[in-house]
């Protein structure tokens, strides 16, 4: 799929900032209360499984790490183009 959701890449990050200040790491259950996105979309998320997402998903995301640090949309989705290939097998 040309767009993936970098979740686990965010997490990620939080968890090493969070870990050099000796705070305990945030796992997705408890990003799921914090944030008002559901356990069950933030692990299709985080696994990749997901097929749509929210715009207010989207939002409560972006919401969620900007209390950390800087987050823009382009770092919670990131787009590849497919290959000629594959774009002449999704069109034909």
């Amino acid at each position: 799929m040309p767009i993936s959701c970098q979740l686990r890449v965010l997490l990620a990050r939080l968890n090493v900032e969070r870990a050099m200040q000796n705070a305990s790491p945030i796992s997705l259950r408890r990003m799921a209360e914090e944030s008002g996105v559901s356990l069950s979309v933030l692990v299709a998320l985080h696994t990749g499984r997901s097929q749509r997402v929210d715009y207010a998903t989207l939002d409560r995301l972006l919401t969620y790490f900007n209390r950390f640090f800087p987050v823009t949309i382009n770092d919670l989705l990131t787009w590849e183009s497919a290959s000629e290939e594959e774009a002449h097998i999704a069109v034909g």
